[in-house]
């Protein structure tokens, strides 16, 4: 069996704002299991469009019936993201998946953002997750747990991305005010 989450989400934020700080949201304090994200290749493809490929190692989170199978203390996970934003269509779409730890567990999330028509300064975001062990015997129970874990930390990937964008906005309404005022416009 293989489990399924899926999930809707609204920022009330523009595009670009969404989109910097999605490939800024580590570190910040929802997301202290983080510890390293590496750019592996970034380049701009024949539509125009950034494509990133980046590696994230965060601490790991498996179950404890499943360590003694493992063999290992070490349960850092090593996540692939690849990340395709077009300034055109206002779109984003972002994958993850462990690249480790597949015997046992494959989560996989694939995120799709888009600007809501009607309204520049919304996006929404859909996002799909997708639970797959191979493991004989307790496959069903390693998905079912993978499947809560999720469903409880997902409101923390999501403040943390709101965290990061109010910074950025923060950042941003000082930068203008103090650039305004040491060109003598004042505020």
């Amino acid at each position: 069996m293989v489990l399924y989450f899926e999930n809707k989400i609204q920022y009330n934020f523009d595009f670009e704002t969404t989109t910097l700080a999605h490939l800024n949201r580590y570190p910040n304090p929802y997301a202290k299991h983080v510890l390293s994200v590496d750019t592996l290749d970034s380049h701009i493809d024949k539509e125009g469009q950034l494509n990133i490929t980046r590696i994230i190692v965060k601490t790991g989170r498996l179950p404890k019936f499943v360590r003694p199978f493992l063999g290992s203390t070490n349960l850092n996970s090593w996540i692939i993201e690849k990340l395709i934003i077009n300034p055109k269509t206002k779109t984003m779409k972002s994958y993850t998946s462990n690249i480790d730890h597949r015997k046992f567990i494959r989560i996989e999330e694939f995120l799709n953002f888009q600007t809501d028509k009607s309204l520049l300064n919304l996006i929404e975001c859909n996002a799909k997750v997708k639970f797959s062990s191979n493991l004989i015997g307790l496959k069903s129970k390693i998905e079912e747990w993978s499947h809560q874990k999720f469903s409880k930390n997902i409101n923390n990937s999501r403040d943390g991305l709101t965290y990061v964008m109010n910074k950025m906005k923060e950042k941003g309404k000082y930068y203008f005010i103090k650039k305004n005022m040491n060109n003598g416009l004042g505020v």
